[in-house]
């Protein structure tokens, strides 16, 4: 998986590097279907944070943006976004491979062709 992480007003901190990847190495295990990502971060008015990511899953591109005062708040925000959009992805793709949809079946019909 290749990650790409910009900071558009500064260095990337070991620590915020650390996060993104452990972020994106547990959605990987997750979900199975990350090949790359591109996070960028950005720093809005001097004070709001704003963090943009665009994750290529198998078959789709996925974009989320956060923005909050607090830089890992904004992260934590965005990579739920993304989590969501892979769980869809992942739901989607077990549904077409021919795994049943549970269905519910009238027992009331079930009881009266058996008598």
């Amino acid at each position: 998986m290749n990650i790409n992480i910009t900071n558009r007003n500064d260095k990337v901190s070991p620590a915020l590097r650390e996060k993104i990847e452990a972020w994106l190495e547990e959605s990987q295990k997750r979900y199975n279907v990350i090949t790359s990502a591109q996070v960028t971060i950005e720093k809005s008015n001097g004070k709001e944070a704003v963090v943009e990511a665009t994750v290529h899953a198998t078959g789709k591109d996925l974009f989320a943006k956060a923005s909050e005062e607090n830089l890992f708040a904004a992260l934590d925000s965005m990579a739920q976004k993304i989590d969501k959009q892979l769980a869809k992805i992942r739901d989607i793709q077990t549904n077409k491979k021919g795994a049943s949809v549970p269905v519910m079946a009238d027992t009331d019909d079930a009881l009266t062709e058996e008598e």
